[in-house]
């Protein structure tokens, strides 16, 4: 099942539907392999969650003048999880394992290129945790526990960069005017597609919880799940344009430095910092047959404040018409992200009747991204998700569960980016010196979970 399903695209920064409506702080099935490894000691038995999640979503974007026009990404998949908990038949014990993706956001351009190419063609960025852990049970009233594992992170894009301004620079070191304007920026024919494929890294995390059940029919999970900084690396393949023939300063410039109409392979390294997360929930049987849960959580986001983005050796697998080309290619740049922490809150509702368990979750998830740093590439807004559970279990030890949740998701106006290039001197901070992203910006998402249980 780990490798069946396929990972998705995904319109938000976080993913906090790890396991449908089961997934809790208090939970003790299998989604605690995920939400809370104290909880795990708690549960009897082994206790098995699968979920595929096919997701549907889009964003648009109406971008302001100039270069101003509507942009549309559409993005599609099914986001997977596994949960494992068991006592091993020993009476207090709790082992472990999962697969989650909790951070995971992507899409394709409707029609390319569009005016947010220059902040994203197509992409996906994802961090799969693949962990094991486990736990005691100490008097039947608390359990603590603790995993670690790997996290695969991968960074794939396709995105256009504006060559104008180094174009324009290098002209100005031969001693010629190339006579650009900022008005003649976003130009298809000074732009260079940069298709960074399947970036990738691997590294240690870890997380540990507790669950306390001081009475009867009250239960108080917390857990801390370990963010991770990494550095993807791969290859890149560059698709230059070329200036028109009617530019002749711009076009020998170009093609004295071999970069007119040309595709360069180059080694590429894409690094930002996942955030660390915190967990916390109250569980409340009402009756026998009735679970009450308020749950609220809190995202590290202020630790991803930039992508660092190293594109190098361009000498090593192309033949250069020049070693200055080298420099002029070779690039270690930064693209501000500039998040700040962010919290979440819900609350969730299951009675079951019979073998037919219903239930229903309202959560409300703030933006961390500032108006500042939003683009095309980093959209986020403050949502409202409605969740609602059929499942059924005619017979044990199997439970099969189905949920839709739609994602209520804010419009944002942004008017103040704090992104722009120019071919003058008063340039921004590298950082910053990427095409505006002042606009309107839209996004609709649908997700349809389909869960199998399995407590033995």
């Amino acid at each position: 099942m780990l490798f069946l399903l396929p990972l998705s695209f995904a319109a938000s920064l976080d993913n906090l539907e790890i396991g449908g409506p089961w997934g809790s702080p208090t939970a003790t099935d299998g989604s605690a392999a995920w939400w809370n490894p104290g909880a795990v000691a708690a549960g009897k038995g082994t206790r098995l969650l699968l979920e595929g999640a096919p997701t549907f979503a889009t964003i648009t974007f109406d971008r302001a003048d100039p270069a101003g026009g509507e942009d549309k990404l559409s993005l599609v998949g099914a986001v997977p999880f596994v949960g494992l908990a068991t006592d091993a038949g020993v009476k207090g014990l709790g082992l472990s394992l999962t697969l989650a993706v909790p951070f995971v956001r992507g899409g394709n351009e409707v029609s390319e290129p569009g005016p947010g190419s220059y902040h994203l063609r197509q992409g996906m960025v994802q961090g799969i945790y693949l962990m094991a852990g486990g736990g005691w049970n100490f008097f039947d009233r608390v359990s603590v526990g603790a995993m670690g594992g790997v996290l695969r992170s991968s960074w794939k894009a396709r995105v256009d960069n504006d060559t104008m301004v180094l174009l324009s620079d290098a002209i100005g070191a031969m001693g010629e005017d190339a006579g650009y304007t900022d008005t003649m920026l976003e130009n298809p024919d000074y732009a260079a597609t940069l298709d960074f494929e399947n970036l990738s890294d691997t590294r240690f995390v870890w997380s540990a919880g507790i669950r306390a059940q001081p009475i009867d029919r009250l239960s108080i999970g917390l857990a801390w799940i370990a963010g991770s900084k990494v550095e993807n690396t791969g290859r890149t393949t560059i698709a230059f344009g070329c200036p028109p023939q009617d530019d002749t300063t711009g076009r020998f410039g170009a093609e004295s430095y071999g970069i007119c109409d040309v595709t360069m392979d180059a080694d590429a390294m894409v690094g930002y910092t996942l955030p660390s997360r915190l967990h916390g929930g109250i569980g409340v049987e009402l009756t026998p047959a009735v679970h009450l849960e308020v749950m609220a959580g809190w995202v590290r986001w202020s630790q991803f404040k930039d992508y660092t983005i190293v594109i190098s050796g361009v000498d090593t697998y192309n033949e250069l018409a020049k070693p200055e080309t080298a420099d002029l290619v070779n690039q270690t740049r930064l693209w501000a992200r500039e998040n700040h922490d962010s919290g979440w809150g819900a609350i969730d509702v299951k009675g079951r009747v019979s073998w037919v368990t219903l239930g229903g979750r309202v959560l409300y998830d703030l933006a961390a991204v500032p108006d500042a740093a939003m683009s095309l590439n980093n959209y986020d807004a403050n949502e409202l998700i409605l969740t609602g559970l059929v499942a059924g279990n005619p017979w044990k030890p199997l439970t099969i569960g189905l949920s839709g949740s739609y994602h209520v998701v804010a419009t944002r106006e942004v008017n103040t980016s704090g992104f722009g290039v120019t071919l003058g001197e008063e340039r921004k901070e590298d950082r910053w010196f990427y095409p505006h992203s002042n606009g309107t910006y839209s996004g609709s998402i649908f997700r349809l979970g389909v869960q199998a249980k399995v407590e033995l």
